[in-house]
């Protein structure tokens, strides 16, 4: 064979190779276009009661308090009674608390919701992201709304503000602070102790499209959002977290979630003296339980819910479950009325009733309950 020969012989392989991988590849985007179509489907397919459904916080009062560095905290609350504070997670808002705000102020609770810096309506001051200045905001929530008694909710990135603001404002949260509800959060992140793989992480996210960018695609936004779910979750829920995802601005998605990358509490929670409640899902990818173990087990006295086949959107996922674990959170620290005890899961169960209720449920002082799936 000519050298001109051997010479088309091998671009003609190459280009057969070539031709061979774009088909592979065309292949793999083809079969994985019909997987996310297929997943959403079914999704979509499942009994929805709130199809159709607005999915918006009813609310009496909206409110704009200045933030220590200059932005501003847009806060909404509804119902009259005690007092409890819903803090939400990186890219959502308080549409998230929308199923809290509809049934606990008819259980005689005050429901307040505040969106977090850059966040919903409010605005990220001069200082930007961090943990500080997550923990400085719930101060500034507490303190211009002159909140007493309180039990404060917070879910992931808002479960981080509330440890950091519990550990490092000890002052105020003894005197304004009756509880606190950790829902799918966690303490340390996984590249809390990997310098290299925070900084290859920040490059990553400083270029290219954001969550937001990505779930603005109908089909495969849904799907990133049901990534958050456990078990059969509905169709409107995982759209209103698209939903929200999509209505993040990319800078402040970008800086809050850089701002939780070297997250690591751990050493922080031990001086926690605010009684604490744990609940995570077993489903759960983003905060998975271990994590919530780890915080019940370096907070003083916390106790752990586990809420079986959930994932990282419990309020949604488990709506009457977890609706009725902050009633009785509140009432057995006696929210509204002066503090009794210190509420602590090392005890036995309270009292011959809740020792009957406990029994019933098969719960222990110490070990975590598998709440219904």
């Amino acid at each position: 064979m000519t050298r001109d020969g051997e010479s088309g012989g091998r671009k003609g392989r190459a280009l057969l190779g070539a031709g061979v991988a774009a088909g592979a590849v065309a292949g793999l985007a083809g079969a994985a276009y019909a997987i996310e179509r297929a997943v959403v489907a079914g999704v979509r397919r499942r009994p929805d009661p709130d199809a159709g459904k607005a999915l918006v916080p009813p609310f009496d009062e909206a409110m704009r308090y200045p933030s220590h560095d200059g932005g501003s905290i847009y806060t909404i609350s509804r119902g009259k009674g005690p007092p409890i504070l819903f803090s939400h997670g990186v890219t959502l808002s308080t549409r998230v608390w929308v199923k809290q705000f509809e049934n606990l102020p008819e259980r005689r609770f005050r429901c307040i919701g505040f969106d977090h810096r850059g966040h919903g309506d409010s605005e990220c001051g001069d200082l930007g992201h961090s943990i500080d200045n997550l923990a400085e905001d719930v101060r500034t929530v507490l303190e211009r709304m002159d909140l007493h008694d309180a039990v404060l909710v917070g879910h992931s990135m808002g479960g981080i503000a509330l440890q950091a603001f519990a550990a490092r404002h000890p002052a105020v949260a003894a005197e304004r602070v009756r509880g606190m509800v950790l829902m799918s959060t966690l303490a340390k992140t996984y590249l809390s102790g990997a310098s290299w793989l925070r900084k290859m992480f920040e490059r990553l996210t400083g270029g290219g499209p954001s969550a937001g960018e990505l779930v603005t695609q109908q089909n495969l936004g849904f799907l990133l959002a049901r990534v958050g779910f456990g078990r059969d979750p509905q169709a409107s829920h995982v759209e209103l977290v698209r939903e929200m995802i999509a209505a993040c601005p990319k800078a402040a998605t970008q800086e809050a979630v850089t701002a939780l990358v070297g997250l690591d509490m751990t050493d922080e929670l031990p001086k926690i003296r605010v009684p604490t409640l744990v609940l995570s899902g077993t489903a759960d990818v983003i905060a998975p339980p271990a994590q919530g173990r780890r915080i019940a087990e370096l907070i003083p006295d916390a106790r752990l819910e586990v809420f079986k086949g959930a994932g990282h959107m419990l309020m949604l996922e488990r709506t009457d479950e977890v609706n009725a674990l902050l009633t009785e959170f509140a009432r057995d620290l006696g929210a509204g009325a002066p503090l009794r005890r210190f509420w602590s899961r090392r005890k036995g169960p309270r009292g011959e009733t809740s020792r009957r209720r406990a029994a019933g449920r098969s719960r222990t002082a110490l070990a975590p309950r598998e709440a219904a799936s």
